[in-house]
Protein backbone atom coordinates (compact mmCIF):
# COMPACT_ATOMS: atom_id res chain seq x y z
CA UNK A 1 0.00 0.00 0.00
CA UNK A 2 2.46 2.58 1.26
CA UNK A 3 6.17 2.84 1.89
CA UNK A 4 7.01 4.08 5.66
CA UNK A 5 10.38 5.44 4.41
CA UNK A 6 8.57 8.43 2.27
CA UNK A 7 9.47 11.90 2.69
CA UNK A 8 7.31 13.57 4.65
CA UNK A 9 7.16 18.18 4.13
CA UNK A 10 7.18 19.76 6.75
CA UNK A 11 6.35 22.59 7.73
CA UNK A 12 7.83 26.32 6.95
CA UNK A 13 8.45 29.31 8.64
CA UNK A 14 10.12 32.97 7.47
CA UNK A 15 11.43 35.08 10.32
CA UNK A 16 7.62 36.10 11.16
CA UNK A 17 4.90 33.91 9.35
CA UNK A 18 5.51 30.19 10.58
CA UNK A 19 3.01 27.40 8.90
CA UNK A 20 1.30 25.29 10.84
CA UNK A 21 1.38 21.54 10.26
CA UNK A 22 -0.66 20.77 6.93
CA UNK A 23 -2.02 17.44 5.99
CA UNK A 24 0.60 15.06 5.86
CA UNK A 25 2.06 12.39 3.45
CA UNK A 26 3.39 9.29 4.24
CA UNK A 27 6.00 9.09 6.80
CA UNK A 28 8.12 7.94 9.75
CA UNK A 29 11.80 8.73 10.05
CA UNK A 30 11.38 12.29 9.27
CA UNK A 31 8.16 12.78 10.59
CA UNK A 32 8.13 16.37 12.81
CA UNK A 33 7.54 16.22 16.41
CA UNK A 34 3.94 16.08 17.67
CA UNK A 35 4.72 16.07 21.77
CA UNK A 36 4.50 19.87 21.85
CA UNK A 37 1.44 20.66 24.04
CA UNK A 38 -0.92 24.24 23.85
CA UNK A 39 -3.04 25.10 26.74
CA UNK A 40 -6.34 26.83 26.91
CA UNK A 41 -5.81 30.76 28.32
CA UNK A 42 -8.25 31.36 31.06
CA UNK A 43 -10.45 33.56 29.36
CA UNK A 44 -11.07 31.02 26.19
CA UNK A 45 -14.79 30.73 25.29
CA UNK A 46 -16.61 28.32 27.83
CA UNK A 47 -18.61 27.00 25.16
CA UNK A 48 -17.05 27.49 21.57
CA UNK A 49 -19.69 27.94 18.21
CA UNK A 50 -18.81 24.38 17.07
CA UNK A 51 -18.42 23.94 12.97
CA UNK A 52 -21.48 22.01 11.52
CA UNK A 53 -19.67 18.76 11.05
CA UNK A 54 -18.45 17.80 14.19
CA UNK A 55 -19.74 14.86 16.19
CA UNK A 56 -17.82 14.67 19.61
CA UNK A 57 -19.61 13.60 22.02
CA UNK A 58 -18.60 10.45 22.91
CA UNK A 59 -14.99 10.89 21.29
CA UNK A 60 -16.03 9.22 18.27
CA UNK A 61 -18.20 10.13 15.62
CA UNK A 62 -19.17 6.93 14.58
CA UNK A 63 -21.27 3.42 16.47
CA UNK A 64 -18.01 1.42 16.36
CA UNK A 65 -20.46 -1.57 16.42
CA UNK A 66 -21.52 -0.29 12.73
CA UNK A 67 -18.32 0.84 11.19
CA UNK A 68 -19.42 3.09 8.26
CA UNK A 69 -16.93 1.31 6.06
CA UNK A 70 -16.26 -2.18 4.36
CA UNK A 71 -13.78 -4.29 2.53
CA UNK A 72 -14.45 -4.75 -1.33
CA UNK A 73 -12.54 -4.69 -4.24
CA UNK A 74 -11.55 -2.18 -5.79
CA UNK A 75 -11.87 -2.38 -9.58
CA UNK A 76 -9.36 0.61 -10.78
CA UNK A 77 -6.39 -0.82 -8.49
CA UNK A 78 -7.33 -4.49 -9.17
CA UNK A 79 -7.44 -5.18 -5.24
CA UNK A 80 -9.28 -4.23 -2.56
CA UNK A 81 -10.15 -1.12 -0.52
CA UNK A 82 -12.06 0.80 1.77
CA UNK A 83 -15.95 1.70 0.75
CA UNK A 84 -18.40 4.19 2.83
CA UNK A 85 -21.83 1.77 3.70
CA UNK A 86 -23.57 5.20 4.44
CA UNK A 87 -23.48 8.98 4.01
CA UNK A 88 -20.71 10.42 6.27
CA UNK A 89 -20.42 13.92 7.11
CA UNK A 90 -17.86 16.36 6.97
CA UNK A 91 -15.18 16.14 10.21
CA UNK A 92 -16.76 12.84 10.80
CA UNK A 93 -14.01 9.82 12.37
CA UNK A 94 -14.39 7.30 10.22
CA UNK A 95 -11.96 4.76 11.58
CA UNK A 96 -9.60 4.83 14.77
CA UNK A 97 -7.00 2.20 14.99
CA UNK A 98 -4.51 0.98 16.87
CA UNK A 99 -1.18 -0.66 15.25
CA UNK A 100 -1.08 -4.31 15.47
CA UNK A 101 3.05 -3.88 15.73
CA UNK A 102 5.40 -0.91 15.75
CA UNK A 103 8.83 -0.75 14.32
CA UNK A 104 11.65 1.39 15.38
CA UNK A 105 13.26 3.51 12.30
CA UNK A 106 16.11 1.90 10.03
CA UNK A 107 18.26 0.47 10.52
CA UNK A 108 16.72 -0.64 14.10
CA UNK A 109 14.21 -2.41 11.76
CA UNK A 110 15.02 -5.35 10.03
CA UNK A 111 13.12 -8.53 8.77
CA UNK A 112 13.88 -10.03 12.18
CA UNK A 113 12.43 -7.50 14.35
CA UNK A 114 9.56 -7.42 12.20
CA UNK A 115 8.88 -11.09 12.22
CA UNK A 116 9.74 -11.58 16.41
CA UNK A 117 7.19 -8.41 16.59
CA UNK A 118 4.65 -10.65 14.49
CA UNK A 119 5.07 -13.38 17.04
CA UNK A 120 3.11 -11.89 19.71
CA UNK A 121 0.33 -11.65 17.61
CA UNK A 122 -2.68 -13.38 17.26
CA UNK A 123 -2.85 -15.93 14.20
CA UNK A 124 -5.50 -13.97 12.62
CA UNK A 125 -3.78 -10.72 12.63
CA UNK A 126 -1.06 -12.86 10.99
CA UNK A 127 -2.68 -13.74 8.65
CA UNK A 128 -3.99 -10.68 7.37
CA UNK A 129 -0.90 -8.93 7.78
CA UNK A 130 0.60 -11.64 5.28
CA UNK A 131 -2.41 -10.77 2.90
CA UNK A 132 -1.42 -6.90 2.34
CA UNK A 133 0.30 -5.80 -0.60
CA UNK A 134 4.38 -6.21 -0.88
CA UNK A 135 5.89 -3.34 -2.94
CA UNK A 136 9.31 -4.81 -2.73
CA UNK A 137 8.81 -8.34 -4.17
CA UNK A 138 11.11 -7.79 -6.91
CA UNK A 139 14.40 -5.08 -7.39
CA UNK A 140 12.79 -1.76 -8.69
CA UNK A 141 14.70 1.44 -9.71
CA UNK A 142 16.35 2.34 -6.93
CA UNK A 143 14.80 0.00 -4.54
CA UNK A 144 16.07 -3.14 -3.94
CA UNK A 145 13.59 -6.66 -2.75
CA UNK A 146 13.39 -7.55 0.99
CA UNK A 147 12.18 -10.29 2.43
CA UNK A 148 8.37 -10.82 2.96
CA UNK A 149 7.93 -9.83 6.31
CA UNK A 150 10.29 -6.58 6.01
CA UNK A 151 8.39 -5.65 2.28
CA UNK A 152 5.04 -5.64 3.87
CA UNK A 153 5.88 -3.47 6.76
CA UNK A 154 7.80 -1.04 4.74
CA UNK A 155 5.07 -0.72 2.06
CA UNK A 156 2.04 -0.18 4.70
CA UNK A 157 3.61 1.05 7.72
CA UNK A 158 2.32 4.60 8.75
CA UNK A 159 3.97 6.85 10.97
CA UNK A 160 2.98 7.16 15.37
CA UNK A 161 4.41 8.99 17.60
CA UNK A 162 7.40 7.97 19.47
CA UNK A 163 8.20 5.49 22.47
CA UNK A 164 9.38 7.50 25.30
CA UNK A 165 12.97 7.68 26.43
CA UNK A 166 15.59 10.30 27.75
CA UNK A 167 18.03 12.53 26.17
CA UNK A 168 16.60 12.75 22.86
CA UNK A 169 12.94 12.42 23.69
CA UNK A 170 12.43 9.12 22.60
CA UNK A 171 12.34 7.13 19.03
CA UNK A 172 9.93 8.09 16.02
CA UNK A 173 8.30 4.52 15.51
CA UNK A 174 5.92 3.47 12.47
CA UNK A 175 3.14 0.73 12.89
CA UNK A 176 0.64 -1.24 10.62
CA UNK A 177 -2.87 -1.01 11.08
CA UNK A 178 -5.07 -3.49 9.42
CA UNK A 179 -7.86 -1.71 8.17
CA UNK A 180 -5.94 1.48 7.48
CA UNK A 181 -3.52 -0.44 5.12
CA UNK A 182 -6.54 -0.70 3.15
CA UNK A 183 -7.17 2.60 1.74
CA UNK A 184 -5.95 3.40 -1.35
CA UNK A 185 -3.95 6.63 -2.50
CA UNK A 186 -6.11 9.54 -4.12
CA UNK A 187 -4.78 12.97 -5.33
CA UNK A 188 -8.19 13.88 -4.18
CA UNK A 189 -8.34 12.34 -0.79
CA UNK A 190 -11.56 12.39 1.48
CA UNK A 191 -9.44 11.23 4.72
CA UNK A 192 -7.07 12.99 6.79
CA UNK A 193 -5.12 10.48 9.72
CA UNK A 194 -3.89 12.25 12.83
CA UNK A 195 -1.96 10.35 15.15
CA UNK A 196 -3.61 10.83 18.89
CA UNK A 197 -0.51 10.16 21.83
CA UNK A 198 -2.88 9.93 24.36
CA UNK A 199 -4.94 6.80 23.05
CA UNK A 200 -2.71 5.53 20.72
CA UNK A 201 -4.80 5.19 17.86
CA UNK A 202 -4.76 6.44 14.65
CA UNK A 203 -7.46 8.57 13.50
CA UNK A 204 -9.41 9.07 10.34
CA UNK A 205 -11.57 12.32 9.55
CA UNK A 206 -13.30 12.40 6.96
CA UNK A 207 -11.87 15.79 4.78
CA UNK A 208 -15.34 16.13 2.77
CA UNK A 209 -19.09 14.80 2.83
CA UNK A 210 -18.50 11.39 1.25
CA UNK A 211 -21.83 9.63 -0.14
CA UNK A 212 -22.59 5.83 0.74
CA UNK A 213 -20.46 3.92 -1.68
CA UNK A 214 -17.92 6.41 -2.17
CA UNK A 215 -14.31 4.52 -1.92
CA UNK A 216 -12.50 5.98 1.33
CA UNK A 217 -8.62 7.00 0.07
CA UNK A 218 -6.10 8.89 1.67
CA UNK A 219 -2.52 10.53 0.19
CA UNK A 220 0.77 8.95 -0.01
CA UNK A 221 2.49 11.40 -1.37
CA UNK A 222 2.30 15.63 -1.97
CA UNK A 223 -1.23 16.14 -3.82
CA UNK A 224 0.25 19.50 -4.75
CA UNK A 225 2.65 18.23 -7.32
CA UNK A 226 1.79 18.33 -11.07
CA UNK A 227 0.50 14.92 -12.42
CA UNK A 228 3.34 14.10 -13.42
CA UNK A 229 5.40 14.91 -10.31
CA UNK A 230 3.19 12.64 -8.23
CA UNK A 231 3.58 9.92 -11.05
CA UNK A 232 7.08 9.47 -11.22
CA UNK A 233 6.96 9.64 -7.09
CA UNK A 234 4.65 6.88 -6.93
CA UNK A 235 6.07 4.73 -8.49
CA UNK A 236 9.64 5.05 -7.56
CA UNK A 237 8.53 4.51 -3.51
CA UNK A 238 5.19 2.11 -4.68
CA UNK A 239 5.76 0.78 -7.92
CA UNK A 240 1.97 1.75 -9.20
CA UNK A 241 0.32 4.85 -11.41
CA UNK A 242 -2.55 6.13 -9.95
CA UNK A 243 -5.69 6.22 -11.51
CA UNK A 244 -7.62 8.51 -9.53
CA UNK A 245 -10.56 11.39 -10.96
CA UNK A 246 -7.59 14.16 -10.89
CA UNK A 247 -5.03 11.37 -12.62
CA UNK A 248 -7.72 10.69 -15.21
CA UNK A 249 -7.78 14.54 -16.30
CA UNK A 250 -6.44 14.83 -19.48
CA UNK A 251 -6.16 18.09 -22.38
CA UNK A 252 -6.85 21.64 -21.17
CA UNK A 253 -8.72 20.26 -17.79
CA UNK A 254 -5.43 18.65 -16.70
CA UNK A 255 -3.13 21.64 -17.99
CA UNK A 256 -5.88 23.72 -15.09
CA UNK A 257 -5.13 21.60 -12.68
CA UNK A 258 -1.95 21.08 -13.14
CA UNK A 259 -1.25 25.34 -12.80
CA UNK A 260 -3.65 25.38 -9.88
CA UNK A 261 -1.48 22.86 -7.65
CA UNK A 262 2.11 24.56 -9.18
CA UNK A 263 0.53 27.92 -7.77
CA UNK A 264 -0.61 26.64 -4.30
CA UNK A 265 2.31 25.05 -3.68
CA UNK A 266 4.19 28.38 -4.47
CA UNK A 267 1.72 30.39 -2.68
CA UNK A 268 2.73 28.26 -0.26
CA UNK A 269 5.91 29.27 -0.03
CA UNK A 270 5.41 33.21 -0.58
CA UNK A 271 3.18 33.55 2.33
CA UNK A 272 5.94 32.66 4.64
CA UNK A 273 7.92 35.87 3.48
CA UNK A 274 5.30 37.84 3.55
CA UNK A 275 5.94 38.99 7.39
CA UNK A 276 6.55 42.74 6.51
CA UNK A 277 3.83 42.97 3.87
CA UNK A 278 0.89 42.10 5.77
CA UNK A 279 -1.34 43.41 2.61
CA UNK A 280 0.44 41.42 0.26
CA UNK A 281 0.27 37.96 1.89
CA UNK A 282 -3.04 38.01 2.91
CA UNK A 283 -4.23 38.82 -1.12
CA UNK A 284 -2.13 35.56 -1.70
CA UNK A 285 -3.44 33.71 1.03
CA UNK A 286 -6.93 34.63 -0.23
CA UNK A 287 -6.04 33.14 -3.87
CA UNK A 288 -4.78 29.87 -2.32
CA UNK A 289 -7.84 29.10 -0.25
CA UNK A 290 -9.81 30.34 -3.98
CA UNK A 291 -7.34 27.42 -5.85
CA UNK A 292 -8.08 24.93 -3.10
CA UNK A 293 -11.48 24.99 -3.56
CA UNK A 294 -11.17 24.92 -7.87
CA UNK A 295 -9.19 21.92 -7.07
CA UNK A 296 -11.24 20.29 -4.42
CA UNK A 297 -8.74 19.58 -2.01
CA UNK A 298 -8.81 20.61 1.89
CA UNK A 299 -4.76 20.53 2.47
CA UNK A 300 -3.13 23.50 3.81
CA UNK A 301 -6.44 25.62 4.38
CA UNK A 302 -6.18 25.75 8.19
CA UNK A 303 -2.60 26.55 7.56
CA UNK A 304 -3.18 29.43 5.03
CA UNK A 305 -6.06 30.42 6.87
CA UNK A 306 -3.53 30.80 10.45
CA UNK A 307 -1.45 32.67 8.04
CA UNK A 308 -3.99 35.12 7.54
CA UNK A 309 -4.10 35.49 11.36
CA UNK A 310 -0.76 36.25 11.86
CA UNK A 311 -1.22 39.01 9.64
CA UNK A 312 -3.43 40.64 10.95
CA UNK A 313 -2.22 40.72 13.87
CA UNK A 314 0.86 42.16 13.04
CA UNK A 315 -1.06 45.42 11.97
CA UNK A 316 -3.30 44.70 15.46
CA UNK A 317 -6.53 44.43 13.47
CA UNK A 318 -7.98 42.14 16.18
CA UNK A 319 -11.20 41.52 14.73
CA UNK A 320 -10.11 39.98 11.81
CA UNK A 321 -7.70 38.08 13.55
CA UNK A 322 -10.57 36.13 15.38
CA UNK A 323 -12.48 35.25 12.07
CA UNK A 324 -9.20 33.75 10.54
CA UNK A 325 -8.44 31.97 13.43
CA UNK A 326 -11.60 30.90 14.14
CA UNK A 327 -11.69 29.55 10.47
CA UNK A 328 -8.55 27.80 11.07
CA UNK A 329 -10.18 25.89 14.10
CA UNK A 330 -12.88 24.67 12.21
CA UNK A 331 -10.43 23.26 9.20
CA UNK A 332 -8.06 21.78 11.98
CA UNK A 333 -11.18 20.29 13.80
CA UNK A 334 -11.65 18.53 10.59
CA UNK A 335 -8.90 17.00 9.94
CA UNK A 336 -7.36 16.33 13.33
CA UNK A 337 -10.05 17.08 15.80
CA UNK A 338 -10.53 19.78 18.50
CA UNK A 339 -8.12 18.06 20.88
CA UNK A 340 -5.13 17.90 18.68
CA UNK A 341 -2.39 20.75 19.91
CA UNK A 342 -3.10 22.70 16.40
CA UNK A 343 -6.95 23.23 17.45
CA UNK A 344 -6.18 23.86 20.61
CA UNK A 345 -3.83 26.56 19.73
CA UNK A 346 -6.16 28.05 17.15
CA UNK A 347 -8.79 28.28 19.84
CA UNK A 348 -6.90 30.05 22.54
CA UNK A 349 -6.01 32.08 19.90
CA UNK A 350 -9.62 32.44 18.79
CA UNK A 351 -10.20 34.01 22.61
CA UNK A 352 -7.24 35.88 23.28
CA UNK A 353 -5.31 36.57 19.60
CA UNK A 354 -2.85 39.67 21.34
CA UNK A 355 -1.45 36.08 23.38
CA UNK A 356 0.70 35.88 20.10
CA UNK A 357 3.83 36.93 20.11
CA UNK A 358 3.84 38.90 16.64
CA UNK A 359 0.46 40.84 18.34
CA UNK A 360 1.18 44.72 17.35
CA UNK A 361 4.22 44.07 15.62
CA UNK A 362 3.94 46.17 12.51
CA UNK A 363 2.38 49.74 12.40
CA UNK A 364 -2.15 49.23 12.93
CA UNK A 365 -4.00 49.12 9.94
CA UNK A 366 -7.20 47.13 8.59
CA UNK A 367 -6.81 44.28 6.52
CA UNK A 368 -10.00 41.64 5.17
CA UNK A 369 -11.75 38.64 6.85
CA UNK A 370 -12.38 35.43 5.09
CA UNK A 371 -14.69 35.86 2.37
Amino acid sequence: MRAASAPYRPSRSSACIVHTPSLETIATADEEDEETTFCESSDSPRTSPSPSHRHESSGSSVDDSVPPYKVASAPLTDGVGLFATRAIPKGCIVLSESPILTQPPPPSRTNSTVMSALSQCTRDEQRQYFNLANAYKAPRLGKRALLPALGIFETNALPCGKTKGAGSGGTRRAGIFLLAARLNHSCQPNLARWWDEGTQRMTFRALRDIAEGDELCMNYVDVLGTKAQRMEELRTAFGFECVCEACALVGEELGESDRRRAAIRRLFEEVGVCGNEPTLGLRKVKLALRLLKDEGLVHYEASFCFDAFQFCILVSDYVNAKAWVRKAWEASCSTSGPDSPASRAFKMYWANPRAHELAGVLPKATLHGPD
